[in-house]
């Protein structure tokens, strides 16, 4: 019956956005009832080493909203071309309308609102389904009424949407909530974008949100004039259905310098309206030939794809713990755990497009040989690229593909540098450590250079349209000789030894390469 859209990304938007999301999208998903329905959430921007917001508050939605909601991911790399245009890091008119192109077609409406309002229908025994079913065609809108902060963050539970929206129906008498802020038309209400249904075929015919609106504030305004224009007049369902907005004043958002904020001009995208069309972008609008990522939260989730993958690469333990220290006699010990240190490297890559294709240069032959059987269990269809100057390494491997490495580096989207060498059993219960063997010295120069060469003209040789800068992981590159390298030409924090892994993107400013590092043990100091 209906497509609910919203956008946001993986940050700290406003006050508390995760309770806020989280008690929006139980409560919408709640009040749906048909089959069709949908929440297509686009994740815009997030950064490539982040899960999506949806996911990163998956475990505080219903079973109900995982199922209803589709993910459309739009990467950093997608919204590159736009960035010297705005200050925003999330657009709502390209959001809204990559999910619109997307939308279940057997969907007559079209819901716009955002992620921190819950939808109460006035009558119980209605779901927001059966009130959209039974009206005519039109365009809708609903006045927002405000949900004072501490209502909503003390006394929600945000797995309980109909003990929320029950709360609602008391509160909104008792606290005198319900407030309708007119506005002049075609803007009936204040804050109209909180709600506002139009069919889907309109939303088509118009050509979507407007694209050249990128300073932030006002895309629902314009919509509003341009619908108005369409279908003559604006409806409202204020006698069917109240929204309540989850109240977040406290901090404000990045996008609100009060009176310094840069907003879309509102002669243009306002009062000067004279058409509801957008001849310019009715090719383009939405994206149609830009590939998105659609992710799920009912199935094929990461932490399936992450298990799979471990679960093939390694088998589980067999003692309570292992051990190793810090001590300063093994700053150049380059044995390491592989079993252990396997998972936060496939930690580091999870989250990046399952077509990537990852360069990977090292000394240790295992450590390719169980990689990349993690990178094909984890669901990555890209080539594994292994220099040909990378010696002993299996090359034989199954999706891995060897070829000189200026050859490869053009196409690598991220790369992992290992330093290391095979844990040597010994039967000294105290570790002691392995010296590297000439042929080993040999192997870890190779990678040394070629993490040299690959930092340093990472601009010039990055994939074909690609314009941000590319992933670099480092492994068993924390405490020992190849740290002050590593952390020479990559930008990477602190991290414990433990993790085995460093990550981050080569230098821009050179300050830090050749700075000294000193050592107490395996610690800078």
């Amino acid at each position: 019956m209906f497509s609910v859209i919203l956008y946001g990304r993986n940050d700290s938007h406003g006050y508390n956005l995760h309770k806020r999301g989280a008690i929006s999208f139980n409560a919408i998903a709640e009040v749906m009832s048909d089959p069709d329905d949908e929440i297509l959430f686009v994740d815009y921007n997030t950064p490539d080493d982040h899960p999506t917001f949806p996911e990163a508050i998956q475990d505080t939605l219903t079973d109900k909203a995982k199922k209803v909601m589709r993910i459309l991911r739009v990467r950093p790399e997608q919204h590159v071309h736009l960035k010297a245009r705005t200050h925003l890091v999330a657009l709502e008119a390209q959001s809204r309308n990559v999910a619109l192109r997307r939308s279940n077609p057997r969907n007559r409406w079209i819901l716009y609102t955002n992620t921190d309002m819950l939808l109460v229908p006035r009558n119980e025994k209605e779901s927001l389904s059966d009130i959209l079913a039974a009206i005519p065609d039109g365009f809708y809108q609903v006045p927002r009424f405000e949900l004072p902060e501490m209502l909503w963050e003390a006394a929600f539970d945000r797995r309980d949407p109909a003990g929320n929206l029950a709360k609602l129906r008391d509160w909104s008498m008792r606290f005198h909530l319900n407030q309708v802020v007119y506005n002049h038309m075609p803007m009936r209400y204040d804050a109209l974008g909180d709600f506002q249904a139009a069919l889907r075929e309109d939303m088509f015919a118009i050509h979507g949100f407007d694209e050249e609106m990128l300073l932030g504030w006002h895309c629902d305004s314009n919509l509003a004039a341009r619908l108005a224009l369409y279908r003559g007049s604006v409806d409202t369902l204020i006698d069917k259905v109240f929204g309540y907005h989850c109240d977040h004043t406290r901090v404000a958002a990045a996008n609100n310098k009060g009176r310094q904020t840069k907003m879309n001009d509102h002669d243009r995208f306002l009062w000067n309206v004279s058409t509801p069309y957008l001849p310019a972008q009715a090719e383009t609008w939405g994206w149609p030939d830009l590939e998105i990522e659609e992710i799920r939260l009912d199935r094929d989730t990461a932490f399936e794809r992450f298990a799979a993958g471990i679960g093939a690469a390694i088998k589980p333990a067999t003692e309570p713990y292992r051990t190793t220290n810090l001590e300063w006699h093994l700053f150049n010990d380059l044995t390491y755990d592989l079993p252990h240190t396997l998972p936060f490297v496939c930690d580091q890559v999870l989250t990046y497009p399952r077509d990537s294709a990852l360069m990977l240069v090292g000394a240790r032959a295992d450590f390719l040989s169980h990689f990349a059987v993690a990178w094909r269990a984890m669901g990555f269809s890209g080539p594994i690229l292994v220099p040909n100057e990378c010696q002993g390494l299996p090359l034989d491997t199954p999706g891995v593909e060897a070829g000189p490495f200026a050859d490869l580096l053009r196409r690598a989207d991220m790369f992992i540098f290992e330093f290391g060498l095979a844990t040597q059993k010994i039967m000294d219960p105290v570790r002691t450590g392995r010296p590297a063997a000439p042929l080993d010295e040999k192997r870890l120069k190779v990678v040394s250079r070629l993490l040299r060469q690959a930092a340093s003209m990472e601009e010039e040789t990055r994939p074909e349209g690609r314009r941000l800068p590319r992933r670099f992981i480092g492994v068993n590159v924390i405490y020992n000789r190849f740290w002050p390298l590593f952390t020479d030409y990559i930008g990477a924090n602190i991290n414990p030894f433990c993790g085995q892994v460093l990550a981050g993107s080569p230098r821009i400013d050179p300050s830090m390469k050749g700075k000294v590092l000193r050592f107490r043990g395996r610690h800078a100091i």
